[in-house]
């Protein structure tokens, strides 16, 4: 309309002009967002274990926008001038303060303020390398806490070296070969096989370096282990070895659904023990190599290439009956252990959830140890007679027929604690022996975390503490305490050997 009215009208061919119209009045268009917000002073408050954290570089972003940034003044805090809204807080800790980047998601509609706490962050760092001293790329190192349940892991780099990031604490390292069939044995640093006797590296105060790692190859042991009755093939049996030179423990490994199992192990001698699974109403009996079924007739296994070892198991009589408390209770998932007088292989089996337990033996004589489940009130003990060691115990014989024992525990109370060394890192396998006017009465140890729970009668003993035989403490023997109720006994144990001044 407005361009026709401006046009002009032609009436024969002279132009004459339209007279100028007036203005249009202005109108006011309405406004389709929000006003922008102003911004304003919002304070940042940067913290850590330490306590109030200087130097570090605080930023505040909002999806989509830019950050805006400022650094903390000696007090921790730092000021930054955003709109309100919902931002990332996000705070960089100066460079060498062996502190982790802190993240906040904050509403500052109308809080004006936010605090962001940086976790503790160390390292530990060094090489692992094979036997001739060369580098291992993509072996697999994990920092384990000693105290708390934190796992960080980590793989070399190219000439085996490697930086795993942690909270500064107490750590124990596990080293496992990089997964290309290359063969290196898991280890515990520095060259222990389990956590119980690995070191301990202490991140506390600084960075651990030079933790070096040589990882040794091993050989690979294989079978089948079946049942002799049928040939069918066992599942769940445990293939164990032992080494013939050194005192460290069983090692096993389960056979899969068809009755197969690998084991990956250090080239030496060892001695071989099968265990079958407990499974009801199965009579299949525990065998050592070869084909015999007490230690002391066992012939070791030379191991020092490949070998191929199949099994096949017997089967014998069984030792059967119901654990619960004096008062009828099923005890569940307690262990039922059978060994010779003269030892020649424990053999332990769970309870079900009626108490009862099911062993496959050959003719022999037994002591029988039941250990009720972990932190039960249950006390254990040797049956027949519930005496404190096997020393004292009855003993079962089982001929030609199945036996039935039924086993009756007392409850008591619990005695419970921690073991630690000097430095405060936990203990793991201390005995502990609770002794009476008779002798040593109940027993226990501890576990990864140097945790123990002992079930005790009320009463009057005195505590040994012994460290394990690995460690780097003193004993502590002869501590007085009475028990009438569940309580607590904590036990520092202190350094073998003190440290030296500087």
């Amino acid at each position: 309309m407005a361009a026709a009215l401006a046009a002009t009208v032609v009436t024969g061919c002279v132009a004459t002009p339209l007279p100028s119209l007036p203005p249009l009045p202005s109108i006011a268009l309405p406004q389709l967002g929000p006003r922008p917000t102003a911004a304003r002073p919002v304070t940042v408050r940067v913290g850590g274990s330490g306590g109030d954290v200087a130097g570090a570089k605080v930023c505040a972003e909002r999806t989509g926008g830019a950050e805006t940034c400022a650094t903390s003044g000696s007090d921790g805090r730092a000021t930054v001038e955003i709109p309100p809204g919902t931002y990332a807080v996000r705070a960089i800790p100066p460079t060498g303060s062996r502190l982790a980047e802190g993240v906040v998601i904050a509403d500052l509609t109308e809080d004006a303020s936010v605090v962001v706490t940086l976790e503790g962050r160390g390292s530990i760092s060094g090489t692992v390398r094979d036997v001739l001293g060369h580098g291992i790329r993509g072996a697999e190192v994990c920092a384990h806490g000693a105290v708390t349940p934190d796992v960080a892991c980590e793989r070399t780099r190219e000439d085996g070296a490697y930086t795993v990031e942690v909270v500064p604490a107490i750590q124990k390292i596990e080293v496992s070969g990089p997964p290309d069939g290359s063969r290196f044995l898991t280890q515990w640093a520095r060259g222990r096989i389990g956590s119980f006797e690995a070191d301990l590296i202490d991140t506390r105060a600084q960075d651990a370096t030079g933790v070096d790692i040589v990882l040794l190859q091993g050989v690979v042991l294989s079978g089948a282990v079946t049942a002799a009755r049928d040939g069918s093939p066992v599942n769940e049996a445990q293939v164990c070895t032992y080494p013939h030179s050194a005192p460290l423990g069983w090692d096993c490994v389960r056979t899969d659904k068809n009755g197969r199992y690998t084991a990956l192990r250090e080239p030496g001698r060892y001695w071989l023990w099968t265990i079958p699974p407990g499974d009801r109403g199965s009579r299949l009996m525990y065998e050592r190599y070869d084909d015999v079924l007490e230690g002391r007739e066992a012939s070791p296994v030379e191991l020092l290439a490949d070998r191929r070892i199949d099994i096949d198991l017997p089967e014998g009589q069984l030792i059967s009956g119901l654990v619960t408390t004096t008062a009828g209770e099923p005890v569940v998932l307690a262990l039922v252990c059978i060994d010779t007088p003269f030892p020649t292989g424990r053999i332990c089996r769970g309870t079900g959830s009626d108490g009862s337990y099911e062993i496959a033996t050959r003719p022999q004589t037994y002591v029988v140890n039941v250990y009720p489940p972990a932190g039960s009130d249950v006390i254990a003990g040797f049956w027949p007679d519930a005496q404190p060691d096997w020393t004292k115990a009855g003993e079962v014989r089982v001929g030609r027929a199945d036996v039935q024992l039924d086993i009756a525990l007392p409850r008591g109370v619990r005695l419970t604690g921690a073991v630690r060394d000097a430095r405060g890192a936990p203990v793991e396998g201390a005995t502990i022996n609770v002794v009476d006017a008779s002798g040593p009465r109940f027993f226990g140890d501890t576990d990864i975390q140097g945790h123990y729970s002992i079930a005790v009668l009320p009463g009057a003993y005195t505590v040994d503490v012994f460290s394990p035989r690995w460690g780097a403490s003193l004993s502590v023997l002869g501590q007085s305490i009475t028990v009438e109720n569940d309580v607590g006994y904590e036990v520092v144990l202190p350094d073998a050997e003190p440290e030296r001044a500087p």
